[in-house]
């Protein structure tokens, strides 16, 4: 008779759940909670004797992902606070930090919290700490000057410093403490001493990436730095004089953003003669020295020229040697003084421009710019998708405008991308290329739906070369009154 399993009741033991979390060195869970909250920690800590030895000496703080329910109720955010407090002073004592990231939104700007605040940087400064990310909403105390604590740059185990803190006031630390800083980003932060970039200059031989995002306070910046590689520099207005001087003989890469009131003179001296990438967007300036770039393999310019602004061609012949090349038509108008471009760009052989509508007036300056590229091989033009100016402006030039204009780029052409704009100008310059490109791999032409008998005109062109001619309808593209039309359907 076959017999029948037996069946083991509810209260029979059963084998000892094991723990493979924490059964894992110590280096790998670290590594893993670093990705933790601090209150998802602290419910760690909570499981075991094994977790909260784990919960103690995790080397990676995360004090964000607070709850609006904590942060808005005031007796529950002290008592947030307070937690805090009691965990990083208290029961954690000095293990090692590497990693501490405080992100509070809602901050109060009590001197309460900003004591608090403080404390827990002087507290991470104490634990030899590698980075500090500080991120806060609303950081100023209400008609007090709350001071970023200068012992964070005496720190020599310091490798990464992220402070985002509006209504701060940074003092310039001396310049008998060097730091071991590798990559510093200050956003929204009050310089009230120049004298802090000498010390960056000086005392921070190894940085490698300097960014400064609307830092206020300052007229005068001047980095120069044998170790740096990578410098952004951010501001969305400037009413006072600006005078930014950066110099590094490792620096890569430079992204600067800017807007100028015309009535304060600016100037802006760069020495980077290994740079690869350069984008500059903002005003010109009343003086500006970019020196030799003979190592660049990218540029974006995308410049807002005044009436009264001087020609670009310093700005060309420091950026002859660029192989990719984008500009706005701003930029275009710029370089066009006088009816001829002032400087050749041989080398580029990808060029992307963005020609809002292709208005007429943009057309002689654009034939002039590539004419100075013979090796162009990839083009790229991109217009506005919403048609604001009449066809009118934009439909003066015909084919034969491009044929005679004695354009060497098109026969090295392989791939071409046109966004069809209000009126002939963007579709003629479409159908030059069909039918003079010998060597032209692909075209693709971006069109609106009103835009069909264009099309189809291009498609008839006695094209040169067997390329793949691709056409792409974009529905948003057109006058408010033929997408509103499209919308009503």
């Amino acid at each position: 008779m076959e017999q029948r399993p037996k069946l083991r009741g509810v209260g029979a033991p059963t084998k000892r759940r094991i723990d493979r979390f924490t059964s894992l060195p110590d280096h790998l869970v670290h590594h893993i909670l670093s990705f933790v909250a601090i209150t998802d920690l602290t419910r760690f800590g909570c499981a075991s004797k094994k977790c909260r030895e784990l919960y103690l000496s995790t080397p990676s703080l995360n004090f964000n992902g607070f709850s609006r329910a904590n942060l808005d109720n005031g007796d529950k955010r002290l008592e947030l606070l307070s937690s805090l407090d009691r965990f990083l002073l208290v029961h954690r004592g000095v293990n090692k930090l590497k990693r501490l990231c405080i992100c509070l939104n809602a901050y109060r700007g009590s001197k309460n919290e900003a004591f608090r605040i403080i404390t827990w940087i002087h507290s991470a400064v104490r634990c030899n700490v590698e980075v500090i990310e500080l991120e806060f909403d609303d950081i100023g105390v209400p008609n007090e000057t709350l001071r970023f604590p200068l012992s964070v740059f005496h720190c020599g185990s310091l490798r990464s410093l992220l402070v985002k803190m509006s209504c701060q006031i940074l003092k310039a630390p001396s310049l008998t403490s060097f730091s071991n800083l590798e990559y510093l980003k200050l956003t929204y932060v009050i310089i009230g001493d120049e004298g802090f970039f000498k010390w960056i200059s000086c005392c921070c031989k190894c940085i490698e990436t300097l960014i400064l995002e609307h830092a206020y306070g300052i007229q005068t910046v001047t980095i120069q730095s044998s170790s740096l590689k990578s410098f952004r520099f951010v501001k969305d207005y400037l009413v006072r004089p600006c005078y930014l001087n950066i110099s590094g003989g490792k620096l890569e890469d430079i992204f600067i953003e800017w807007g100028f009131n015309s009535n304060f003179s600016r100037s802006l001296n760069i020495s980077a003669p290994d740079l690869k990438y350069l984008k500059w967007s903002g005003n010109l300036l009343t003086q500006q020295n970019l020196g030799k770039m003979t190592c660049l393999q990218k540029a974006e310019l995308f410049l807002k020229p005044e009436a009264d602004d001087f020609n670009m061609f310093e700005i060309l012949c420091s950026i002859n040697r660029v192989e990719v090349l984008i500009l706005n038509k701003e930029t275009i108008m710029a370089m066009y003084k006088g009816g001829s471009m002032s400087a050749p760009l041989e080398n580029v052989h990808y060029l992307s421009i963005h020609v809002g509508s292709f208005l007429d007036i943009l057309v002689l300056p654009m034939a002039l710019l590539l004419q100075g590229m013979p090796n162009l091989t990839t083009l790229d033009m991109k217009s506005d998708p919403f048609f604001l100016d009449p066809k009118t402006d934009c439909s003066g030039f015909n084919m034969g405008f491009w044929k005679v204009q004695s354009l060497d780029f098109v026969h090295q052409l392989r791939e071409v991308t046109i966004e069809l704009s209000s009126g002939s100008n963007g579709t003629e310059f479409a159908r030059y290329i069909l039918e003079h490109a010998q060597n032209l791999n692909k075209m693709t032409i971006v069109h609106s739906p009103h835009q069909s008998n264009a099309i189809r005109a291009l498609k008839k062109s006695k094209m040169a070369a067997n390329a793949k001619v691709v056409c792409q309808e974009d529905q948003n593209r057109g006058t408010e009154k033929q997408r509103g039309r499209r919308v009503a359907r």
